[in-house]
């Protein structure tokens, strides 16, 4: 084995011990860029509060084994450095043996010189150069042998160095494993530190925006002026605010945790309990729909006195999950008095009209009928407008008065079977003439054998009022349905026509006293509003239910539903 050949295989491990130091340079350099990455990774990670509990467990546990897998590969690293300083030892003890063999080849090229200095000696030394020659014969086969064996060793230097390449660069690539592993184990656990961190602060911050969310809150809830109470989905409460406390009479820690039915009865105008399944709050939960008091509903107090409230019960939701519902009450004792200081002034000023206005209608009639033939065309219209005003203010004057009797609770039913075929027959003839000059199509359709048991005088007013609005704000050669049909438990009766309709901001007002239509204020100045209030008040005294649709310019259907009677 030459110097050049054992140098040059040396020369390659070390370039190749220097080609995988510059990776690893690489490697740690992409490793800081992961770090970089995971530690804004772990930022993200921060914001989530949620389950910190069980991850800073799972982190401790975590931490113990990590520490535990340094500790072997530490120990592992350690066995490295040995085998790393064996290597070397082995490497000192090849570089001895090659100095050695050169130190001998420089005495055998001094001998050979020596030998060719002295050859002109060799003829007179012949027999002892003969027994040189063959000590050199000898000592030759001596060097050839040492040669093979240097040759052998050559060849075993080279498969041991190939063997040490590849057991380095496994070594190497273990190595570089380990110190990943490190590197990570590193950063996992600042990782883990500033998460704990982060979410301590997070946790001390959230607490605080809760409290001061919280006391928003019970001063929003101190600062309304109306009852409020919030129930579960199960109508169970859940809080209350001061309002409902003082209005009746139950602390919030009384009421926390009962059903609002156990904690506040409602009862109806005439003092009938109103069930659970009539409550606003239970049809809100199942109709998952905000709901408002139409009628007058009465609260009771905790020491059983009641009070008129206007109710309106609204779902609350997360997300598309029904939790509960917040119900918002009011106190209209007040509103009730004025109500009925109303009603009681219209009853009165009723009554007090209507004796002059019948001697002025009686008038009226005699000057047209005395006069007629004495007087020109105008003077004639002047006396039959007069005549016919005074009949609108008759009718009006006995609205106003059904609607004061009605609303006094002064009425008492007079209920029987009533034919609904032959009562509508007999109701539309006496609105025959009406119809009939605007050419309007007037239509029945009634089985003959439906029967109700109801008070004839308040169903013939009530039905009333909706057939001559019909025909009223029906245009000319409009038509008009009446249709009775019947269902499971109710008898629905409807009044379609194709008239002018309602527009859709004012449907809401339909109801309510005086309100006329916008869109029919020019066409009709007769009207006085007072018509559909009265057919309210009418449904409600013949416990019918009464709704409607409407579209302008296309009609309006209203719909009456009675519950069915066995005649």
């Amino acid at each position: 084995m030459s110097k050049k050949t054992i140098i040059s295989a040396f020369d390659d491990i070390a370039l190749k011990l220097k080609f995988l130091a510059k990776e690893k340079e690489d490697v740690r350099r992409k490793l800081e860029v992961t770090a970089e990455k995971l530690r804004l990774k772990a930022k993200q990670l921060a914001v989530t509060a949620k389950g910190k509990e069980d991850v800073r467990r799972k982190l401790v546990v975590t931490a113990k084994k990590l520490r535990f897998k340094a500790k072997q590969l530490a120990v592992t690293a350690k066995e490295k450095e040995d085998v790393r300083r064996n290597l070397k030892v082995l490497a000192k003890e090849k570089e001895d043996t090659k100095r050695k063999l050169e130190v001998t080849a420089e005495k055998l090229r001094l001998q050979a010189k020596q030998l060719a200095v002295t050859a002109k000696e060799k003829e007179d030394t012949k027999r002892k150069l003969e027994v040189t020659a063959e000590e050199l014969k000898l000592k030759a086969k001596n060097l050839a042998v040492t040669a093979k064996e240097k040759e052998d060793t050559k060849h075993k230097l080279e498969v041991t160095a190939e063997e040490l390449r590849l057991k380095a660069k496994q070594l190497a690539v273990f190595a570089k494993e380990k110190e990943d592993v490190r590197r990570k184990l590193v950063v996992t656990a600042k990782k883990l530190k500033m998460s704990h961190e982060t979410l301590e602060k997070k946790v001390r911050e959230r607490t605080k925006d809760l409290e001061e969310v919280r006391a928003k809150d019970e001063a929003i809830l101190a600062s309304i002026g109306d009852g409020l109470v919030a129930t579960d989905e199960n109508e169970r409460i859940l809080l209350v605010n001061k309002e409902f406390e003082k209005m009746l009479g139950w602390k919030e820690g009384e009421a926390q945790g009962k059903l609002l039915s156990e904690v506040i009865r409602m009862v109806d105008s005439n003092g009938n309990i109103i069930s659970e399944s009539e409550r606003l709050v239970t049809k809100t939960l199942n109709e998952r729909t905000t709901t408002t008091t139409t009628t007058t509903i009465y609260y009771k107090r905790k020491d059983e006195t009641s009070f008129p409230v206007s109710i309106t019960v609204a779902p609350i939701f997360i997300g598309d999950d029904l939790i509960g519902a917040v119900e918002v009450f009011r106190d209209i004792t007040k509103e009730k008095e004025i109500d009925k200081a109303k009603s009681e002034f219209m009853s009165l000023a009723s009554h007090q009209l209507r004796t002059p206005l019948t001697a002025i209608r009686w008038t009226m009639g005699k000057l047209q009928k005395e006069l007629s033939e004495k007087v020109d065309a105008r003077q004639a219209k002047m006396l039959e407008d007069g005549k016919t005003a005074a009949g609108l203010m008759s009718a009006t004057i006995t609205t106003m008065l059904q609607i004061s009797l009605i609303e006094s609770g002064q009425v008492a039913l007079d209920k029987e079977d009533v034919r609904l075929h032959d009562f509508l027959e007999r109701l539309i003839f006496t609105f025959q003439e009406n119809y009939v000059q605007k050419e309007i199509s007037l239509e029945v359709n009634c089985d003959k054998s439906l029967s109700i048991l109801t008070d004839p005088t308040f169903l013939k007013e009530l039905l009333g009022n909706l057939i001559s609005n019909a025909i009223k704000y029906t245009p000319q050669k409009g038509k008009i349905w009446l249709s009775v049909t019947n269902e499971d438990t109710h008898l629905r009766v409807d009044v379609e026509d194709t008239g002018y309709g309602i527009p859709t901001d004012q449907q809401k007002k339909i109801f309510s006293k005086f309100f006329r239509g916008e869109n029919v204020i020019g066409m009709d100045t007769e009207g006085t509003g007072l018509g559909l209030y009265l057919v309210a008040l009418t449904a409600k005294l013949l416990n019918a239910e009464v709704s409607f649709t409407s579209e302008q310019d296309k009609g309006t259907t209203f719909t009456l539903r009675f519950s069915k009677t066995t005649p």
